[in-house]
């Protein structure tokens, strides 16, 4: 007698991020597949938000009278003032796409995309937006007070990937953020400010070569200012893409890990097949 065909709602399930408890090593995997998945969208919407972010900063290094292309400058009251307002960019920007890879990460975890009608779409890009603009502030308060931005950063972080995931509300969502990040030992903030902080290095390499480089181009003091900025917005596009990326595993795997997300799946899975709407937390 020939065995039955597994149901629609058994079919194997995409391993972008495995149901389990990952090491760090395998949340910056998970990361990285879920920007590669989302080649199109994810990395062109980095890339306009970082050029919206030189559009600021680079009047505002002007109006300090910063010039990048001189080398590393003095940490200024006024430098260190347009640092902390870059910090607080960073944060709205990576919360910002939070939307984009939370729904990558649900169609990971169910191999179908979210579908929303126009009023919910809407309903989230507002939460969204709102709780990144609030998300930026204690990321930009704790950059310019120092050591504060170690918990500033990752306070609200997960607004995005939250909305996305879990379909709450801006304020709910915030809530939850904050959360999420600083239970369990607060592994989540911990992995976020390490993930930042690799790509601080990386982004800071980037400058250097570039800074390199413009030694061997003849041009002026002002155009090499100018030859910096498409380099900051390539190093800050892919920076972007992936910690939100990350934000998006850490999220999940912090479910899975304290939640038991992996056994609720699981579990419903066996009556139906899954679905994004099955990630919203009740």
């Amino acid at each position: 007698m020939d065995r039955a065909a597994p149901s629609a709602a058994r079919r194997p399930r995409d391993q972008a991020l495995p149901l389990r408890p990952l090491t760090l090593g395998e949340l910056l995997d998970a990361a990285a597949e879920l920007v590669r998945r989302r080649a199109g969208v994810l990395p062109a919407a980095a890339a306009v938000l970082a050029l919206a972010e030189q559009a600021v900063l680079v009047p505002g290094r002007d109006t300090v009278g910063v010039v990048l292309s001189a080398g590393l400058p003095e940490l200024s009251s006024g430098y260190w003032q347009l640092l902390a307002l870059g910090a607080g960019f960073e944060a709205l920007i990576i919360v910002w796409l939070g939307l984009l890879t939370g729904r990558g990460v649900a169609t990971a975890l169910t191999s179908q995309v979210p579908r929303k009608g126009l009023r919910e779409r809407l309903r989230g890009a507002e939460a969204v937006a709102v709780g990144g603009l609030i998300a930026a502030v204690p990321a930009a308060l704790g950059a310019f007070l120092g050591p504060l931005w170690l918990l500033g950063y990752p306070l609200f972080g997960l607004v995005g990937v939250v909305v996305a995931v879990e379909r709450r509300g801006a304020f709910g969502a915030l809530g939850r953020a904050a959360s999420v990040a600083f239970r369990g030992g607060m592994r989540v903030a911990a992995i976020r400010v390490l993930g930042y902080a690799s790509w601080l290095l990386l982004r800071f390499a980037f400058y250097l070569g570039a800074l390199a480089g413009l030694e061997f181009l003849p041009v002026g003091p002002e155009l090499a200012e100018w030859l910096l900025v498409p380099v900051f917005v390539v190093a800050n596009t892919l920076a972007y893409a992936t910690l939100a990326a990350l934000d998006a595993a850490l999220l999940i795997e912090s479910r899975i890990r304290l939640e038991g997300l992996d056994l609720w799946l699981d579990r419903a899975s066996r009556r139906r097949e899954p679905t994004p709407e099955m990630l919203a937390v009740r």
